[in-house]
């Protein structure tokens, strides 16, 4: 009883967390862009996109010799992004995606073909894993390079800054802490409610019985997933769409080059072909659509509820054959 008591409280407390987390980010983001001069895709691209209970779940993993854990994780983390937040995003409040954000897409396009090449290759060296942590560091400087909007938007900010007096500078110096905080303590939040959730649907699933493979094709994605969700849902009802979207294109890239590279990077990562083989082809399917929804430049309810189905047909796909 008492047990059962505690999961419930961590599932309730970690959904609070993301919840509210979600709302501080959404909150915060949208100011500290304005302040810094970046954009909010940006912003979503670089803070949202960067998860380091990923990263040291699959260094974990890979450390304890257990690469499929650390390679499973990775893809079905971005699976559940692309179709499970954006869809549900979608269906609670159509989306309208800002032509700007076919050049992050492209970009992180680009930057994911190398590591789902390796995979299918079969096995991600030492070396090639280093690799893709190098390519996620120019990917991340490239990214600040080509946001003209941002530049040109910091350079004005400058300018407005020089021409007002100390006592003016002075007045607006305290009011930039609040969106620094908010937006930091969001992802700080939803980093503790993610795992929290976790552990709480984990402790449910065993006490019902659920083998620990289908317990890690749904729920360890899922919850890795789960402050994108909750972002998600942040976002629609907010109507900031590029943060979300960016978010998502830049979880997805980093899932595959940090996460990904520093697992194989620790231990050369040997893959299991028969384990990916719908997980992988499942990745690609969800980013191409995704890729497609941002040229199409909106998501209709329709089409959340198409995600969505997909997400679940996934799960039916991965948990059935165990």
């Amino acid at each position: 009883m008492i047990d059962a008591l505690f999961t419930l409280a961590m599932l309730v407390f970690g959904t609070i967390a993301l919840v509210k987390g979600a709302d501080w980010f959404i909150d915060g983001a949208a100011d500290l862009a304005r302040d810094l001069g970046v954009s909010a895709l940006v912003i979503g691209v670089l803070l949202v996109g960067l998860e380091p209970e990923e990263m040291l779940t699959a260094a974990i993993a890979s450390g304890r010799g257990a690469p499929m854990l650390a390679v499973g994780n990775v893809i079905g983390a971005n699976v559940t992004i692309i179709t499970a937040a954006l869809g549900l995003s979608a269906l609670l409040c159509p989306l309208l995606i800002d032509r700007s954000v076919r050049r992050q897409a492209l970009l992180a396009t680009l930057v994911s073909i190398l590591p789902v090449g390796l995979l299918f290759f079969g096995v991600v060296t030492q070396l090639e894993g280093v690799l893709l942590l190098l390519l996620f560091i120019g990917y991340t400087l490239f990214l600040f390079r080509t946001d003209r909007a941002a530049i040109k938007r910091l350079t004005e900010a400058e300018d407005d800054e020089d021409d007002e007096d100390d006592q003016e500078q002075s007045q607006r110096t305290g009011p930039h802490w609040r969106p620094i905080l908010l937006t930091f303590g969001g992802l700080a939040a939803m980093a503790l409610g993610g795992p929290t959730i976790v552990e709480g649907a984990l402790r449910l699933t065993q006490s019902i019985g659920l083998s620990q493979g289908a317990v890690g094709a749904t729920i360890v994605s899922l919850g890795t997933g789960a402050e994108m969700i909750a972002l998600g849902i942040s976002a629609a009802r907010k109507k900031q769409p590029a943060i979300l979207v960016g978010g998502i294109l830049g979880s997805f890239a980093y899932n595959l080059l940090v996460t990904l590279g520093l697992a194989a990077a620790i231990r050369p990562l040997p893959i299991n072909f028969q384990q990916i083989a719908i997980m992988l082809p499942a990745m690609i399917a969800a980013h191409l659509a995704l890729l497609a929804l941002v040229w199409y430049g909106k998501i209709p309810r329709w089409i959340g509820g198409l995600l969505i189905g997909a997400y679940v047909a996934y799960l039916l796909a991965v948990v059935l054959p165990l």
